[in-house]
């Protein structure tokens, strides 16, 4: 992975609230910096996708769970033993 250098300034309270946590994990600042940034992006990418795919449901499409999954799933367990 090809890296580029740049240069961030950070509060003195959130540096030292990373100390400890970069000690607990056994890693380096950049490596830290790295994993909370890539997990950030992670949720950004999730709650796009969330809002991206809300309504996609519907429920005219699929009326055999219209008296709820439970149901559903036992009705279709009817008879089966396990």
């Amino acid at each position: 992975m090809e890296r580029t250098m740049k240069t961030i300034r950070f509060p003195a309270d959130i540096l030292e609230q990373m100390r400890p946590l970069m000690i607990k994990k056994n890693l380096n600042f950049t490596n830290f910096v790295m994993e909370a940034i890539k997990n950030y992006i992670r949720v950004l990418n999730y709650r796009d996708g969330v809002k991206t795919s809300f309504g996609a449901w519907k429920d005219a499409e699929h009326p055999e769970l219209g008296e709820g999954v439970d149901n559903y799933i036992r009705k279709m367990r009817e008879g089966r033993r396990f």
